[in-house]
């Protein structure tokens, strides 16, 4: 099971702790230097971030908050959601890997009061000469990212909302959840809307609010205003009905 980030130590940890998790092949001078080129910089709930077709001016990683990455249609401005970064993830690498003048493919948008830490393109790839081992952390991130959208594109073709919504659960449990003084559960941490999480799933809210009401029935959680009580994760995994290496990758990432 993966190592919680809860919203508690979201807020304590340092930056150059924060780094460290997300850079383990950084030796302990790479960190230093790397924190002196990150800039921490916040974003309100609904601010947007990148707008899809803009520069692309650097490397965004999620310290703590939510965001939300997608495309608008063709015609019109009718948004499409493709993923949600949670902490720990990261967004603009193509400024990194692309030879051509870089230009983010896709908007990012805050859900909630979000803290990024951010790299400008000419400063990371400075700092790459120096430590190329970044490099095997952000293919590493990458491999990740590829897993999860084939996954993805997948599952919503096949899957049930059931087992779409295990996941989400599972995922978000792993990244915001606060066990109850018991250690039998977890409660979801995390001021979003049913809205947002119904967008999150791709479908309507009264669906999300159906499968909310199976899965309180079936005692596999419970809810309390806007808090989501996760009480059984095993028959959660056994619901979503996935292998465990997807199920390891499904609980980092979002």
């Amino acid at each position: 099971m993966a190592t919680t980030m809860s919203a508690k130590r979201q807020e304590t940890e340092t930056r150059d702790a924060f780094l460290t998790r997300t850079f383990p092949t950084l030796p302990k001078k790479g960190i230093e230097d790397l924190e002196r080129i990150a800039l921490s910089v916040h974003y309100d709930e609904g601010e947007l971030i990148a707008q899809e077709g803009s520069y692309a001016s650097g490397v965004y990683i999620v310290r703590s908050g939510l965001l939300s990455i997608g495309k608008y249609a063709t015609h019109g401005r009718e948004k499409r959601y493709l993923r949600f970064l949670a902490a720990g993830e990261m967004f603009g690498l193509e400024a990194v890997f692309l030879e051509r003048e870089p230009i983010n493919v896709q908007f990012a948008k805050a859900i909630v009061d979000s803290e990024l830490v951010f790299f400008e393109r000419s400063n990371i790839l400075a700092f790459s000469k120096d430590f190329p081992q970044l490099f095997a952390d952000l293919c590493r991130w990458l491999a990740r990212e590829v897993i999860m959208l084939e996954f993805k594109l997948t599952r919503e073709a096949v899957e049930s909302m059931d087992r779409n919504l295990a996941l989400l659960l599972i995922a978000l449990a792993n990244k915001y959840g606060e066990k109850d003084e018991d250690g039998t559960a977890k409660a979801i941490d995390l001021p979003v809307s049913r809205q947002t999480l119904a967008e999150m799933l791709g479908v309507s809210v009264e669906t999300l609010m159906r499968a909310l009401k199976r899965f309180r029935e079936l005692k596999l959680i419970s809810t309390e205003h806007s808090r989501i009580w996760v009480r059984d994760f095993d028959s959660l995994a056994q619901r979503a009905r996935v292998s465990d290496f997807y199920l390891s990758i499904i609980e980092e990432t979002l």
